[in-house]
């Protein structure tokens, strides 16, 4: 059987870093309910700015995926097993740290150049840039303090929790491989419980993200790694994907803790990609595979990294008149296009030349092994090339 994508991922990516955006766009027209106020959107807005607040479980979604695509690459090339971590780790560093560093860069210069000089919220939440703070940001340790984790741009905090994942998935591919599911996900979850119990501070270290982490590796164990009796069982992902809505739903209309709505958001996406996996001829599956969200996928990362700093340009270079809420946010997304422009344009110059290379090099050592007849087999370069996305 040929090597097949599994494109799903990408649009399901795109999807995610443009929710993203769109809630960006929402704080910057109308920052009100970051201090908890009451909105000056009018009647007929409001209601769609409240459903943009969620970004955070976007980003939970985007901890699942990674932790999906490298465990699934692992299964089309070494048995579910790391080979050689100091490579894994040059290659993890080589796909993520070239277009990091030119965001930060650029994100510096707007921050000193726009954000002072615009502010107020979300403005001040990116200032002062320090010494320390830059450095903490330029080391990906900035979230190990909330008067550095938001600086200078808003969405780098979620790409430090990654990279510190990273360094943790060969323990974790280690226990996958020898203990199993239940042990992966249930040591993560205890060592994640102690640290929110024990360790009050650590709750903006985000914890729990390692628990999605290690659902998305145990959900891609399950697409890829089915029981050789019982065999594959499209329906726990339908399942998985019903339950984790249901409770995104009760998360926010009783206000639960921000780990609630995350984890189960998280929920959601790891059956949503079990079941594209296992079932990829299906409706959803062809919607997350169509050109216009492939497209997407495509820049999601630089997507991502740099859509604020940009929408802060256009925000300073808004017409004159522009001040009331609705009037902003219609402006906002009236540029949208300008700035997935400017997104891609930076994807093309600090990761394309990048993914090319990987994705050569890859494809000349692949040896596909798969233990059981699937759907498909992915191609590890295209998936593992993908992997982050705060």
């Amino acid at each position: 059987m040929p090597n097949e994508r599994l494109a799903f991922l990408e649009g399901l990516r795109g999807v995610l870093a443009f929710y993203v955006l769109a809630g960006h766009i929402g704080t910057l027209a109308d920052p009100a309910f970051l201090v908890g106020a009451r909105s000056q959107a009018s009647p007929g807005l409001a209601p769609l700015l409240k459903a943009l607040q969620y970004g955070h479980v976007a980003v939970a979604g985007f901890i699942v995926l990674s932790g999906y695509c490298l465990q699934l690459s692992l299964y089309a090339s070494r048995r579910g097993t790391l080979g050689s971590i100091p490579r894994f780790y040059g290659r993890r560093a080589l796909r993520i740290l070239p277009a990091y560093y030119a965001c930060l860069l650029a994100s510096t210069w707007v921050a000193q150049n726009i954000s002072v000089r615009e502010g107020g919220l979300p403005f001040s939440l990116y200032l002062p840039v320090t010494d320390e703070n830059w450095w903490a940001h330029f080391f990906l340790v900035h979230n190990f303090r909330p008067d550095w984790m938001y600086k200078i741009n808003g969405v780098l905090w979620s790409i430090a929790i990654e990279v510190q994942l990273y360094l943790l998935f060969p323990v974790l591919v280690m226990v996958l491989a020898k203990y199993g599911r239940a042990w992966l996900l249930g040591g993560t979850a205890l060592t994640v419980t102690a640290a929110m119990l024990w360790a009050p501070n650590a709750m903006k270290l985000y914890p729990w993200y390692a628990l999605l982490f290690a659902g998305g590796m145990a959900a891609a164990k399950s697409a890829y790694r089915p029981n050789v009796v019982r065999g594959v069982r499209a329906w726990l992902g339908t399942a998985a994907l019903a339950v984790g809505l249901l409770a995104c739903g009760f998360a926010v209309a009783l206000r639960a803790p921000l780990w609630v709505g995350d984890l189960a958001g998280g929920l959601a996406i790891a059956g949503t990609c079990f079941l594209m996996t296992v079932s990829p001829h299906n409706a959803v599956s062809r919607l997350f595979g169509s050109p216009a969200l492939l497209g997407l996928g495509a820049f999601s990362y630089s997507l991502y990294l740099m859509h604020h700093p940009l929408l802060q340009v256009v925000y300073a270079f808004r017409p004159a008149g522009i001040e009331r809420v609705d009037g902003m946010f219609w402006y906002l997304v009236a540029v949208t296009p300008l700035v997935l422009l400017g997104c891609w344009l930076f994807s093309q110059v600090f990761e394309r030349p990048i993914l090319r290379r990987t994705e050569t090099v890859r494809e000349q050592e692949l040896t596909v092994w798969a233990p059981v007849e699937l759907p498909l087999r992915p191609v590890p370069a295209l998936i593992e090339a993908d992997g982050p996305r705060p």
